[in-house]
């Protein structure tokens, strides 16, 4: 695919032989989503929408230039998606008095925003994740286009693309620019190992399209447990790392636990119906500062997640189970 910028600020997307035989995304329904235009257009300040994930490049922003913006899966609708677990008119977005609302349309499914199902019209006050079937919209509250053209290209490079955590790049990367600095200032740096208990059943039983489903909502419940400077990063498979800067070990296992009771306490819902999903957690910080690489901080944080599993899983594990 080529990505090219016009003199009037529109950004065009090129599909390849090879793309046009993928799944539909939103730019392939609605070719005017990937209109990036520069501030000083009479669009600026309305609201959009921009997909998460599917996170491709092919993916951008809807203006909701109507009073009522319908999501389904009928190509009627003016956000169709291309999704079997989306209803044909799932929800819909509504500009009301300058604000802007969220409701569900009696979809089967459900829609979620920021991974609770939505029961009543909801108001949307900007960057809430609205998830139907298996598509993730943010919303923004304005449109400053040109800046978030370059926020959104400068994510994704960085950004796992199925649950939108950081990738194993930006983990490696991060963690090789922290070490250094926190060992020469003497500042804790905490990492906490994260798997998923008997992902390979659920798989299994449920089929790999509601396995992807609970690593996005798994992702998105821990987003919500950290705080604003922690980052989220998916290893690979089912496994994560959660990067908390100047945190002691004993804060490390108290966030460590949250997102244990997080994750456990209310089932997944999917396509397939509610599923029961469990993670096992390995702590390690620098302190004691015993760690001299970036190898052996992740590899003492896994250790310790296996040893969480080997006590029976759904569980943390740290320095001071020792």
């Amino acid at each position: 695919m080529q990505l090219t910028i016009e003199g009037t600020g529109k950004l065009l997307v090129k599909q390849t032989d090879k793309e046009s035989t993928e799944k539909r995304t939103l730019a392939d329904t609605q070719p005017e989503a990937v209109q990036f235009f520069l501030p000083s257009e009479e669009s600026s300040g309305r609201g959009c929408v921009l997909q998460i994930c599917p996170a491709t490049a092919k993916a951008g922003l809807i203006r909701l230039s109507n009073q009522r913006t319908v999501i389904g899966r009928e190509l009627t609708c003016d956000i169709p998606l291309d999704d079997n677990a989306v209803s044909r008119c799932h929800a819909a977005i509504e500009l009301d008095d300058s604000n802007y609302f969220v409701t569900d349309l009696g979809s089967r499914n459900g829609t979620f925003v920021d991974d609770k199902q939505l029961r009543d019209r909801r108001r949307l006050k900007g960057g809430e994740l609205i998830r139907v079937g298996g598509t993730i919209l943010k919303f923004m509250a304005s449109m400053d286009e040109e800046a978030i053209y370059h926020a959104v290209v400068t994510e994704r490079m960085a950004r796992d693309p199925l649950t939108n955590a950081f990738n194993r790049s930006y983990l490696m990367s991060t963690l090789e620019k922290l070490l250094p600095r926190c060992q020469s200032s003497k500042h804790n740096l905490a990492v906490i190992m994260i798997d998923i208990d008997h992902f390979k059943k659920v798989n299994d039983s449920h089929g790999h399209l509601v396995g992807d489903e609970v690593l996005r909502v798994f992702s998105e419940r821990i987003r919500q447990t950290l705080h604003e400077d922690d980052s989220l990063c998916r290893l690979g498979g089912e496994e994560f790392v959660v990067i908390s800067e100047q945190t002691a070990l004993q804060d490390a296992v108290r966030i460590a636990e949250r997102i244990r009771l997080t994750v456990s306490s209310t089932p997944f819902h999917t396509q397939s119906g509610p599923v029961i999903v469990t993670c096992s957690l390995g702590v390690m910080t620098l302190d004691p500062p015993n760690v001299a690489t970036v190898d052996q901080l992740l590899s003492r944080a896994d250790e310790r997640m296996y040893a969480a599993k080997a006590v029976g899983r759904n569980c943390v594990r740290s320095l001071l189970d020792q």
